[in-house]
């Protein structure tokens, strides 16, 4: 697979903010955990205009995961691919 096709195989929207310290970093961990899986995947993590909470939304072949980030502290790449590697494994997508 070609670096052109994995991007086609993964498409993440994101509206974390670009002046989020951690942008980079977690959604770079998000496609990380995702990268050598097969068919289409999708990734969304809308953030809140007037609050903190972020909602993180993965889809993909037999897989569709949603989970809410209230706390600051918790929107980091480590407790996001976290969550959805345990969310992967759960659903024997991973082993």
């Amino acid at each position: 697979m070609t670096s052109a096709d994995a991007s086609d195989r993964l498409i993440i929207e994101s509206a974390i903010p670009d002046d989020h310290p951690a942008k980079q970093e977690i959604e770079q961990g998000l496609r990380s955990v995702l990268l050598g899986l097969p068919d289409q995947w999708r990734i969304s993590v809308v953030c809140s205009r007037t609050s903190v909470w972020w909602v993180l939304h993965v889809d993909g072949p037999g897989f569709e995961w949603m989970t809410v980030l209230v706390d600051p502290t918790k929107q980091n790449a480590q407790e996001v691919t976290g969550r959805l590697r345990g969310a992967l494994r759960a659903s024997q997508v991973l082993s």
